[in-house]
């Protein structure tokens, strides 16, 4: 019988023993590092439609608490050059099971505990959603990002997640492959905007080789805030591929392997090909 070992996890342990200098948790690392690349995320990205409308006015809702919407979803979804994205999974049972109103709420609105709050979440399953039942998603939506393609340019409109989604690397994979569809739409650079005290996601953006170029001062209409202007060296360049690739190899090895549009089945056929699978 031959055992299929591309990476030669078994061959490593064996002269390890061979060497009498096998740590009992040698094997056991390499194997989880393997299992984390082949491993499939839950969430999955899917370009946004009409029918999401809802949930992503819901999440917008959410992550930009107090504030002046800074998208028109309605009229984005349908531009000619737009494009947005939705990070997905299965819904789960006891998600739904509270009615649609419940479950396109915002974590604020699900956990108010005031009288008529809890009276019009009763007021919502009981009558309004058998009435006037609103359309959910096929699937639960986490968080989305939009772009705008304006000439030679991408830029990413907005990137906003639920409140209990954050952390799990999913607006990190939304941006991954909202420069993706940048390259494929022969974008030369990639721009955004974010709040001058969101460290976090600068942070993240200079790590995907975005750099500050400018100030939009009192840009934002809930405090005033000032937006910082972020800029990609060009996406086509070699080198930006080689160092974007090795970045989305890391996330992978991370949080395991997640499904973009134009992505998904160049990945499962090269993991097919090194395990050996038919």
């Amino acid at each position: 019988m031959t055992i299929s070992d591309p990476n030669n996890i078994m061959a490593g342990a064996f002269a390890d023993l061979e060497s009498g200098n096998l740590n009992t948790s040698t094997f056991q690392e390499r194997s989880l590092q393997e299992s984390k690349k082949l491993a499939r995320n839950e969430f999955s990205v899917r370009v946004a439609a009409l029918d999401d409308l809802a949930m992503l006015e819901s999440i917008e809702r959410e992550a930009f608490p107090g504030m002046t919407p800074v998208t028109r979803l309605e009229l984005d979804l349908t531009r000619l050059n737009g494009l947005y994205l939705a990070a997905t999974r299965d819904w789960r049972s006891e998600e739904k099971e509270l009615g649609p109103r419940f479950a396109i709420a915002t974590q604020a609105e699900k956990e108010d505990e005031r009288i008529a709050a809890r009276l019009k979440r009763s007021l919502d399953r009981y009558v309004l959603d058998r009435v006037n039942r609103p359309k959910l998603p096929s699937d639960y939506i986490a968080g989305f990002a939009g772009l705008w393609f304006v000439l030679d340019e991408a830029h990413v409109v907005i990137i906003a997640l639920r409140e209990a989604d954050r952390r799990k690397g999913i607006g990190e994979f939304l941006l991954i492959s909202a420069v993706e569809q940048s390259v494929v739409n022969d974008s030369r650079v990639v721009t955004l905007e974010v709040r001058e005290s969101n460290t976090p996601a600068i942070k993240l953006y200079r790590k995907y080789g975005f750099q500050e170029v400018g100030l939009r001062r009192r840009y934002y209409s809930d405090n005033g805030e000032n937006a910082v202007i972020m800029t990609t060296p060009p996406i086509q360049s070699e080198d930006y591929r080689k160092q974007f690739a090795t970045l989305v190899e890391r996330h992978a090895d991370k949080w395991g392997c997640v499904s973009r549009p134009g992505y998904l089945e160049t990945r499962d056929e090269n993991v097919a090909e090194s395990n050996g699978i038919d």
